[in-house]
């Protein structure tokens, strides 16, 4: 019974801890607002779309702010192209409201991950401390052949075809819903919004999980080994 529990919560322990981190990593990049200066400095959009750099700051701000569930509204006005208008209109701020609720719910699924390693390891410590540490290394391991083999997948696919990574994407995750096919001729979110934006988004996103991923797994490899020899000379 106690190698079932602890097969079991070492399988939800390494499944837990990457879809924890994925989802950290999307957090501590989309939120950056630095992210978004630096990336608009480099590509030039104030002047290549004849906007000033503060309505441009200003209005990718209140849309990340807005998704995050920061402030409750889409409501601004700016000055593109020598014209005043709204900052967003109709069918964007519904694209926004859909966005918003998704990333409340991918944060929902990530608190209640992080929440699943925990318990995954204070489970494991309880049923027997000795062998916690190689029951997590066990999991994490199982954990990183999956996320290995999906890496490897859409990684590709990114490098490739990133346009049609992702169309796909917005497919799956917006289905029968069109509001995402933004105009740039009249829609402002698409110029903030390039596609150099997402591709770059992305590049981050796996390198700062990739990073995460690979000091947990030093710092358990670490440990285990101590673990081990310790073991080891107790049985001497």
């Amino acid at each position: 019974m106690k190698n079932a529990i602890r097969n079991t919560f070492s399988l939800i322990f390494g499944l837990s801890i990457i879809v924890a981190m994925i989802l950290s990593s999307v957090q501590a990049v989309v939120f950056n607002h630095s992210f978004y200066t630096s990336l608009y400095a480099k590509l030039n959009l104030a002047q290549v779309e004849n906007i000033s750099q503060e309505d441009l700051e200003e209005s990718i701000f209140m849309m990340v702010d807005y998704v995050e569930g920061k402030r409750d509204d889409l409501n601004g006005e700016i000055t593109w192209r020598s014209k005043k208008q709204p900052t967003f209109n109709t069918k964007e701020i519904r694209h926004m409201k859909d966005v918003r609720n998704l990333w409340l719910k991918a944060k929902l699924v990530m608190q209640v991950a992080w929440g699943l390693v925990l318990l995954s390891v204070v489970v494991l410590v309880v049923i027997n401390r000795k062998q916690a540490l190689f029951d997590l290394m066990l999991g994490f391991k199982n954990g990183l052949i999956a996320i290995t083999i999906l890496l490897v997948f859409f990684g590709f696919w990114w490098f490739i075809d990133f346009t049609g990574f992702w169309t796909w994407f917005h497919t799956i995750v917006f289905p029968g819903n069109s509001d995402w096919l933004l105009n740039p001729a009249t829609d402002f979110m698409i110029v903030i919004c390039p596609e150099q934006m997402f591709s770059t988004m992305v590049l981050q996103i796996a390198l700062r999980f990739i990073l995460s991923f690979g000091g947990l797994a030093l710092v358990l490899y670490v440990l285990t080994k101590i673990q081990k020899d310790r073991l080891d000379i107790k049985r001497i």
